[in-house]
């Protein structure tokens, strides 16, 4: 298998100026919303509870479309392509290798959910908070995209990242002001934490953590490529 976690390091900024963030979002100048997430990822890379809260009912790893993070009419689906190459892909390690390594000249996108499947976690997840018009986006500071001066740093382990508050639909926003490319949030949550979603920089795929009802009908929607997990589960 190969899997490879990125050190803490600061990318380049395109920019010599800080960019100002996506419509629909304001940068957090008190932290307090993401404490529970302080208390709950005390460890790194060691199961799924690692990346969001280990406290949920139930958990999806929703694996990102191989293709054109921006056609979403062109991207191949896990499922698809494995089923052309013939491989398994119920053993989560295999499915780890073969994001990366899987296909000739494909390879899904890491460390971004695709905006297909931003799109229609947004659906399920409206459902399942009952303050969909307060939630809280995280973006790792590595990508080095949206700078606020003086805005504090979420602090986790080995990562930490810059916090937004908006509505839901503000998880459709790209956190890349170039057109070329869509750069998803790496968390993001409703201010009553009835789920958590995660993209950990280093992952093809994205957790998500919530009620029974939410993750049952993400694991079911034709759209997703989704596999069941659990909070202690490796992947």
């Amino acid at each position: 298998m190969r899997f490879h976690l990125r050190p803490k390091v600061r990318l380049v900024t395109r920019s010599a100026a800080p960019t100002p963030p996506p419509p629909l979002l304001t940068p957090l100048t008190v932290l307090d919303a993401a404490d529970w997430l302080c208390a709950s990822l005390t460890t790194f890379a060691i199961n799924v509870a690692s990346f969001l809260p280990g406290h949920f009912p139930a958990y999806a790893r929703v694996y990102n479309p191989f293709g054109d993070v921006r056609d979403p009419g062109g991207a191949v689906s896990w499922s698809s392509l494995a089923a052309q190459v013939g491989r398994d892909l119920t053993d989560p390690a295999a499915a780890a290798d073969f994001a990366y390594s899987g296909v000739s000249n494909a390879q899904a996108r890491t460390g971004m959910a695709t905006l297909s499947v931003v799109s229609a976690l947004v659906e399920h997840l409206r459902a399942a908070t009952t303050t969909p018009e307060q939630c809280y986006f995280a973006l790792w500071d590595g990508y080095s995209i949206f700078p606020p001066a003086l805005v504090p740093k979420l602090e986790l382990p080995n990562r930490e990242y810059y916090v937004y508050i908006g509505p839901l639909e503000a998880a459709l926003s790209s956190f890349d002001p170039f057109p070329v490319s869509y750069q998803s949030a790496n968390l993001w949550w409703p201010t009553d934490q009835a789920w958590c979603v995660a993209t950990e920089v280093d992952f093809a795929w994205t957790y998500v953590g919530g009620p029974r009802s939410c993750i049952d009908a993400i694991l079911s929607d034709a759209r997703l490529d989704a596999v069941e997990t659990s909070a202690r589960a490796r992947w």
